[in-house]
């Protein structure tokens, strides 16, 4: 009998006898709300455990000798595929011109919707119905110069003819008075597409070093310590050529499927109506690691943007006197991208330990009880007052 006496003694929770419990109205009225408000504040406080949130790190990237994904969708409202180049500089020295591979081109009407694969490929049965009849397995066309005269190469097409003059550093124009670019109708193909945009959609790989990729008109020129293209078709003044751009997206690596990687440049709209524009976008690219819960960890990047605009002709901008542009230039988009020496890491962690969540369960219902039974007892105290001054 000691030992239950001792344990009696200890026991924080006395009970008070059935007999001598008063129940009321109000006392049930109370206990309703308290049981609805301690339901409400648990599920609250479930769904802030649940509740999956990213702690960022910054750490120095060790990464060496990585490639760069760009994925890019730019439209050209006022400029024809034919003539738009893409190319590719970085500060190791590599030059990609006109690039191509991996990249997709869409022609689009004066309306700026996509040319129908129909029509394109009426198009391309009649060029070839057109090449097939000034074929001669013996023919050789002329380079019309861009070559030694005692040379064995010979420019069979428009395109090689093209090649050739830009290797040279020559302005090709139209292609008049040039066989293989008449028999190819080059010209007249040009002259009916004068009007058309041009969608660039695609992905491209590139050195993780310091470099840019731009947009300009004709083929590229690249001699030592020196890069142009070939304006001489654009500058013509009947060409309504302009370089008007929307980036319908942007973006440095592989997607992340929550969307929590946003792209500052997606939906960005630049207009002109100058020949001679040129935008400049400069991109800080930051390595970004995803590390989920599950252990699955996606390797990407983000970055941060600033962009200027100018005419080439220079002068006074009109927007800020005290300010001068430099005159010359390329028109085109130019994006010239420099890469972080940190790297962030995202990890993804619940808001708030099992512990925690069990402690919030327990501070709810002891303090929405707690604070029920000094109501209870207020009302009750106040009612047995009213009802003795009743009595009296």
């Amino acid at each position: 009998m000691g030992q239950p006496r001792r344990l009696l003694s200890l026991d924080a929770f006395s009970k008070t006898v059935e007999d001598a419990r008063i129940r009321t109205a109000s006392g049930g009225l109370v206990t309703i709300v308290a049981a609805l408000i301690i339901l409400w504040l648990t599920v609250s406080e479930w769904m802030d455990y649940r509740q999956v949130v990213y702690r960022p790190e910054l750490v120095v990237d060790k990464a060496r000798g990585e490639r760069l994904e760009i994925n890019l969708d730019i439209t050209f409202p006022h400029i024809p595929c034919d003539l738009l180049s893409m190319d590719i500089m970085d500060a190791s020295g590599e030059v990609q011109e006109q690039v191509s591979h991996g990249i997709m081109k869409t022609r689009l009407d004066p309306n700026g919707k996509a040319i129908s694969s129909s029509q394109l490929q009426l198009e391309k049965e009649r060029e070839e119905k057109e090449k097939r009849k000034q074929e001669d397995p013996n023919y050789c066309g002329p380079c019309y110069g861009a070559v030694p005269p005692d040379s064995d190469v010979c420019c069979n097409t428009c395109e090689d003819v093209r090649k050739a003059y830009s290797e040279k550093g020559w302005a090709f124009h139209d292609g008049s008075g040039m066989e293989q670019c008449e028999n190819e109708h080059y010209t007249e193909r040009i002259q009916k597409g004068k009007n058309e945009g041009c969608n660039v959609a695609g992905h491209v790989s590139v050195n993780k070093v310091v470099g840019n990729f731009h947009f300009a008109p004709g083929s590229s020129i690249t001699q030592p310590g020196f890069h142009t293209h070939d304006l001489s078709l654009f500058a013509q003044e009947d060409m309504p050529f302009r370089f008007s751009h929307v980036i319908n997206h942007l973006s440095f690596g592989p997607e992340v499927d929550d969307g929590k990687l946003s792209n500052p440049l997606d939906g960005t709209v630049r207009n002109t109506e100058i020949k001679a524009f040129n935008f400049q976008y400069f991109i800080k690219v930051v390595a970004t690691r995803y590390e989920r819960l599950s252990g699955k960890t996606t390797e990407t990047n983000q970055y941060s943007v600033t962009s200027h605009e100018r005419r080439l002709i220079g002068g006074r901008d009109e927007d800020h006197p005290h300010t001068m542009h430099s005159r010359g230039g390329i028109p085109g988009v130019f994006f010239s991208y420099d890469i972080s020496p940190m790297k962030v890491i995202n990890r993804e962690q619940r808001g708030k330990s099992f512990g925690s969540f069990l402690t919030g369960i327990c501070a709810i219902v002891g303090g929405v009880l707690t604070v029920a039974a000094v109501i209870d007892r207020g009302v009750w105290e106040a009612d047995k007052a009213l009802r003795s001054k009743k009595s009296m």
